[in-house]
């Protein structure tokens, strides 16, 4: 079934995207960025969940594990992240990779109503990290931490 396909698509995006926020966490220095991407590695964790309950109410299993695409996701990223400023980087491209898959799977003609408001909400959250990691690189925050 293509629909439970898509859905198990989405939570291996959302695992690899909680992996990769834990190795830009660990790379930051600013409390306010360490604690906001926190948050957004929580609302990943939360569409996990709110996906997976999608995938069972279709009679399917949720794949919470990861692919090579993950490990190589979270080793780009733990690479990249040397200070707030390569972690932010490294997020910024994780998260327009998330806004692009949650925007293509809106476009899925044969979503029921409910899978289709849990893409929604997570596609908003995505939307919402990927401008607030942008305005964060654009006012170089950690060049005020050095001040």
């Amino acid at each position: 079934m293509k629909i439970l396909e898509k859905l198990n698509s989405l939570i291996m995006l959302d695992v690899d995207a909680v992996h990769a926020y834990d190795q830009a966490i660990e790379a930051c220095e600013i409390l306010t960025v360490k604690d906001t991407l926190t948050e957004f590695r929580n609302d990943h964790e939360r569409h996990i969940h709110d996906l997976s309950e999608q995938v069972r109410a279709l009679g399917g299993t949720p794949e919470v594990h990861r692919d090579l695409k993950g490990f190589v996701i979270e080793g780009f990223t733990a690479l990249m992240s040397r200070g707030d400023h390569s972690a932010l980087l490294a997020m910024r491209g994780n998260e327009e990779l998330t806004n692009r898959v949650y925007k293509a799977a809106l476009e899925m003609e044969d979503l029921s109503p409910e899978a289709r408001t849990v893409i929604e909400r997570n596609y908003a959250d995505e939307q919402r990290h990927v401008s607030w990691i942008n305005n964060q690189l654009s006012a170089r925050v950690w060049e005020r931490k050095a001040a």
